[in-house]
């Protein structure tokens, strides 16, 4: 988890839209998707991809923040100060890179590097007429 200095954070309070943003980058998500765990939180329940499209559209037009994702911001902003803010608490879930895949990876690039290498033998020794 980033280290996020509390300097000066108690001026978020006072405004929701930089309150959600400040959330979202601690918990290293995308304000959209703060929308979709809020949700989930109060209402117990999953949004739907058309809902929370609306309902984020709606909050990026006017500004308004709904009432449940000002709640769950101000909820997870006193976790913040307190020290005990985790992103597993909310189900999000971090890409971790194995060996494999980082392996695979490898053998991509020195493939691309074989092949870039290749070429430039060719062009090089390409006679123009």
């Amino acid at each position: 988890m980033p280290t996020i200095s509390s300097c000066r954070v108690d001026v978020l309070v006072d405004d929701e839209t930089k309150l959600i943003g400040f959330i979202a980058a601690v918990l290293q998500i995308s304000e959209y998707e703060l929308f979709r765990i809020a949700y989930r939180n109060w209402h117990d329940y999953p949004v739907s991809e058309t809902r929370l499209d609306a309902l984020f559209k709606e909050y990026l037009g006017t500004g308004d923040v709904p009432y449940w994702v000002n709640d769950f911001t101000r909820k997870a902003h006193e976790k913040f100060l307190a020290g005990e803010l985790d992103y597993r608490d909310y189900g999000i879930t971090r890409r971790v890179c194995d060996r494999k895949t980082k392996a695979v990876g490898w053998v991509i690039i020195f493939a691309l590097l074989v092949l870039m290498l290749f070429y430039s033998y060719i062009i090089a020794n390409y006679t123009s007429y």
